[in-house]
């Protein structure tokens, strides 16, 4: 569900960064705002993690700033698909503002957006994260030399190719310090939020990121984990969980090593599932780390996520998973034979858990129990969910006790293609490749550019 504050909040930090770098004061601080942050929020409560955030952001961007010997000041401040009215027009604030970075998005056409995802209208943040913005130049002039790279260049070539011009010329602008897009992400207290550019090297200099030996974190569910157990949830008989999730750590050449979170949600009922991660930060206590607030953003599906399955499992992210009830009983053995072995098989790692592997009635009673991983109790699970699955409610509550959920079938299918996930990095971990496939995956969801070839756009990040 999308945050119905989201412009609340954006239009806070942009005067925190106005307020820092033009005014050249301090913020309020001591868990209160100023007064045009209280008049952006109205009578609404401002969650203290955004209070919080707001005492650091604009110190942050102008300590930034000063350590890529950018001005601080003369900006004029921007809103990507936003309007900055409701600020702009306060009694006492005489902010400057520019619509420069929608109007370059806006110089894309459909076949350039579609490139960033499935529809037509495309998706900006897979281009660009950058939610405000800041300029300082001839807007006009910058506008046209865009428009110039369009008319000369664009023509019968592929898509990618004005993607590219068009990104090399933001990084341009960017070193120069004329035109910084700003990804705004939520605090996690008692961390304060940092600034760290991302996709500023220019093509010519553009070297792949260098990192080393990666390793799994171990939670209170183990490793690797997906909840396995169907019994009683609610009124209803479904799977007690519907997410993958792990934490991992991975080396960095230079710098400290990468520590996030892995968290692939229950997917519809024919995609892969939505895969997101966060960074784990430090906890306030005992030197413990606890996952940040905000999200590190999620894989592209078509665009990295499922090729990335296909190249580390050896299948599509969707191989053999059954696309309709499964009722003839030869079929029934061989699907759950396959499946009864493929997790049986992945329950044999050391870096797996499964181990709830049970199907439990209304009252609680082991209907099918398979969390000793015995191959034929595992064959016996699958073909039991197959059962489920495949009979109406009325057949079920008669067995169970109870109807199943209403999403049992989705479910069903996003366990198994969540073992094709976990599979896939059990084998990048055999080949020696779990660092590239973590990173992979964690630089696709957070728009950061793997090689040179990846289309993402510059950005200065606040966490």
């Amino acid at each position: 569900m999308a945050d119905p504050h989201t412009l609340e909040r954006e239009l806070s930090s942009v005067y925190c960064f106005y307020e820092a770098l033009e005014l050249g004061t301090p913020p309020v601080g001591g868990g209160q705002v100023s007064s045009y942050i209280r008049n952006i929020w109205g009578n609404v409560t401002i969650p203290s993690n955004d209070i919080f955030a707001y005492e650091f952001q604009g110190p942050v961007l102008k300590s930034f700033l000063t350590r890529i010997g950018a001005p601080t000041r003369g900006w004029k401040y921007g809103l990507f698909e936003k309007s900055l009215t409701s600020l702009s027009t306060q009694s006492g604030i005489s902010i400057q503002t520019t619509t420069i970075f929608d109007d370059i998005w806006k110089l894309f056409e459909p076949r350039h957006k579609q490139k960033f995802a499935t529809l037509a209208t495309g998706q900006k943040d897979s281009w660009n994260p950058a939610d405000a913005y800041i300029f300082r130049g001839d807007e006009a002039s910058i506008l046209r030399n865009f428009q110039a790279l369009k008319t000369n260049f664009d023509g019968d070539l592929p898509p990618n190719v004005l993607i590219s011009l068009f990104n090399d010329y933001l990084r341009k602008l960017y070193n120069e310090k004329i035109l910084i897009g700003i990804s705004l992400k939520a605090s996690t207290p008692p961390n304060r939020p940092r600034a760290e550019a991302f996709n500023v090297i220019r093509d010519i200099d553009f070297e792949p990121p260098q990192f080393g030996q990666a390793i799994l974190r171990r939670t209170s569910n183990g490793y690797l984990h997906q909840w396995m157990e169907v019994s009683k949830k609610g009124s209803t008989l479904g799977f007690k969980g519907n997410s993958i999730r792990f934490e991992a750590e991975v080396s960095m050449d230079g710098g400290d090593p990468l520590k996030f979170s892995w968290e692939s949600k229950s997917p519809p009922i024919s995609r892969p599932h939505v895969t997101e991660f966060k960074k784990l930060v430090a906890g306030g206590r005992n030197n413990s780390l606890k996952t940040a607030d905000a999200r590190g953003g999620s894989i592209p599906k078509e665009l990295k996520f499922e090729p990335l399955i296909q190249e580390f499992s050896g299948n599509s992210w969707n191989h053999r998973v059954p696309d309709r009830s499964i009722t003839n009983s030869g079929e029934i053995t061989t699907v759950s034979e396959y499946w009864g072995g493929y997790l049986h098989d992945l329950r044999t790692s050391l870096m797996v858990t499964l181990n709830d592997v049970e199907i439990k009635d209304s009252r609680g009673r082991s209907m099918v129990d398979a969390k000793n991983n015995n191959l034929a109790k595992d064959i016996e699970y699958i073909k039991e969910l197959l059962w489920i699955e495949s009979n109406d409610n009325a057949t079920v509550q008669a067995v169970y006790g109870i109807g199943k959920e209403s999403k049992f079938t989705q479910n069903f299918r996003g366990k198994l293609r969540g073992l094709i996930i976990i599979q896939s990095i059990v084998n990048a971990n055999s080949q020696g490749r779990l660092g590239e496939f973590l990173l992979r995956a964690y630089y696709a969801a957070g728009k950061i550019r793997w090689t040179v070839d990846d289309i993402q756009g510059p950005f200065v990040k606040i966490e």
